[in-house]
């Protein structure tokens, strides 16, 4: 991938780019997932240290959709089919479908952390 799509890439799954509600609409979302492995995976083969853990990260986050649907069936040869017709423009779009994806879990994650430390707090001590 070229740099300045790098840079796109990662803006774009560091949560830096503005969420949208889901995956592009009218695109399944197998096929949306799978470009997001693709990202990600690209992300994943970079030097730099972090952008390998949030490629990495992000490669689990759309397989870990795949398995939950029952969708990775002859994934690799859907992986080269889809890589094989993505453009340069398509990647950098992409990359912002998968960030604002992976943002939304992640918030969603928090939220439920919190929820379940509010309802993990000792109860307060009685009156003397």
């Amino acid at each position: 991938m070229r740099p300045a799509l790098l840079a796109a890439a990662v803006l774009a799954l560091s949560g830096v780019a503005a969420p949208l509600a889901s995956a592009q609409p009218g695109v399944p979302a197998s096929v949306t997932d799978i470009r997001c492995v693709i990202v990600a995976g690209t992300l994943a083969q970079s030097e730099d240290p972090q952008m390998k853990t949030l490629g990495t990260a992000s490669i689990l986050y759309f397989w870990g959709r795949m398995e939950g649907r029952g969708d990775t069936a002859n994934v690799s040869a859907r992986l080269l089919a889809e890589a094989q017709k993505m453009t340069p423009d398509d990647i950098k779009a992409q990359a912002k479908t998968c960030g604002d994806m992976v943002s939304a879990a992640g918030q969603a994650l928090q939220q439920v952390g919190d929820s379940v430390q509010k309802g993990a707090s000792p109860a307060p001590a009685p009156p003397k």
